[in-house]
């Protein structure tokens, strides 16, 4: 499964609760081979994710990486595609989050939706 196929099921699971039969079928649909059994243990590995007695799994919040990588994908877009140095990124930060020019970029790399490339520029990725 890609980091990207991955994000989009995870970011389902925040919407709204799924069986493991829904969330095998949406990652086939998004290209992955991953059998039932490869999907539960990654579910089961992943923080903030849960399932219940009835079987559904369901995002009980986000992980606090996951939050910073919400908030640097929207502070990207809001320079409307165009390349980024980290430093212009990191002040559009909010300002609970504490980090510097290298995290910025570090995290950037680990992002789906994010590209870092030249001289320390980010963009989204089409």
């Amino acid at each position: 499964m890609t980091p990207q196929a991955a994000q989009e099921l995870l970011v389902a699971l925040q919407q709204q609760a799924l069986g493991i039969d829904e969330l095998l079928e949406r990652a086939r649909l998004l290209g992955s081979t991953w059998s039932r059994d490869q999907l539960e243990l990654f579910l089961l590995c992943m923080a903030g994710i849960e399932c219940d007695v009835s079987g559904l799994y369901r995002s009980i919040g986000q992980s606090l990486e996951a939050e910073i990588q919400t908030a640097l994908i929207e502070a990207v877009r809001s320079f409307a595609g165009k390349p980024v140095a980290a430093n212009q990124v990191r002040a559009r930060l909010p300002s609970h989050f504490i980090t510097t020019d290298e995290q910025v970029l570090a995290l950037a790399r680990r992002t789906a939706g994010l590209e870092v490339f030249g001289p320390q520029l980010i963009r989204t990725t089409p």
